[in-house]
């Protein structure tokens, strides 16, 4: 039984590049909690007999007899697996409007479910009415669903499909892991209005747009003036740091909406703890493990022990090799 998710009521599952164990993962934990009653579905598309990107075959999600999943029509029409519909919604997708059922009997299953956080948010919702928890499986863009209130955690599968350097991948590895893993800021309970706030020693400064020429005009007023935190809504791009970078702005509490919103590249992680900037997030979705994959099925393999060892001396959440010791923990 693994501990860390035993209080989680919904789980997000994601990968960090295609063909990192996702769904390997995925199939794994259902096994590992057969005795709680699980609600399954995805964010997207997922599950297919080929992969949808580099057309490889690719593990089916494995699904068991009184199962809760939520998926297309499409996908449950293709299914040889007999099934209870519980609730017919009317969140439509390309293959489909998705339908909430009990599967009866043990088998594999395409899962296909809504494409934006509105609609999984109000998805989830439905679920928890018949289920102990919730698994969603994600799309392999790692941000997928960060910033979706209930969803309670996730965890990240990575692996040599993401580079063929071992040390690149745990980098990148970390750097995701700590960016999941920010502190919750108490300044703000919910997202504020404003799009751009600043408050330093002397003054607090808020603004109805977040313009690099506002964020300048108010960095020259504020002039000797120590700042404390400034909060700027929605996307922090690099063009926001190369200009805190340009101009020597540093040691202040750079506020986000969530991990999500931090649409930078992994070294200007490193350039923000040049400037001594604390990044705090105001939702908070907290990574709680990794599983890793050492195969990839069109590049370079990592030796499975190895690529365990390293990776467990720099990243500080339990990490897994899935296909070894993950029904054991």
């Amino acid at each position: 039984m693994i501990k860390s998710i035993d209080d989680v009521q919904t789980l997000g599952i994601i990968g960090l590049a295609k063909n990192t164990g996702k769904t390997t993962t995925l199939n794994a934990m259902l096994n590992v909690y057969n005795k709680y009653k699980i609600g399954l579905t995805s964010i997207g598309l997922d599950g297919e007999d080929l992969d949808q990107v580099n057309f490889l075959p690719k593990p089916k999600i494995h699904v068991k007899k009184g199962m809760i999943v939520a998926t297309a029509c499409a996908c449950l029409e293709a299914s040889d697996i007999p099934f209870k519909i519980l609730e017919k919604t009317e969140l439509m997708t390309s293959l489909g409007k998705v339908k909430i059922i009990e599967v009866l009997e043990d088998g594999t299953m395409v899962i296909a479910g809504p494409t934006t956080n509105r609609e999984l948010h109000f998805l989830i919702e439905h679920m928890k009415k018949y289920v102990d928890k919730v698994f969603v499986d994600g799309a392999f863009n790692r941000m997928t669903f960060a910033n979706i209130k209930n969803i309670d955690a996730i965890c990240l599968a990575t692996g040599a499909s993401v580079s063929q350097s071992m040390i690149h991948t745990i980098e990148k590895t970390r750097r995701i892991v700590e960016s999941f893993n920010l502190d919750k800021t108490k300044v703000f309970e919910e997202v504020p209005k404003e799009s751009l706030i600043i408050k330093t020693d002397k003054e607090n400064f808020h603004f109805f747009d977040k313009k690099l020429t506002t964020l300048h005009h108010i960095i020259q007023k504020i002039n000797n003036d120590n700042i404390n935190y400034v909060y700027i809504k929605g996307a922090i791009t690099q063009r926001v740091i190369d200009y805190l970078i340009e101009y020597s702005i540093k040691n202040f509490v750079l506020i986000c909406d969530d991990a999500t919103k931090l649409l930078f590249s992994d070294v200007y992680f490193q350039y923000i703890e040049n400037l001594n900037i604390k990044i705090e997030v105001i939702h908070q979705c907290p990574l709680i493990f990794v599983t890793i994959n050492p195969f990839s099925p069109i590049g370079k393999h990592y030796d499975a022990d190895l690529f365990l060892s390293e990776i467990k001396k720099v990243i500080k959440v339990p990490i897994y090799n899935v296909e070894k010791e993950f029904d054991h923990v």
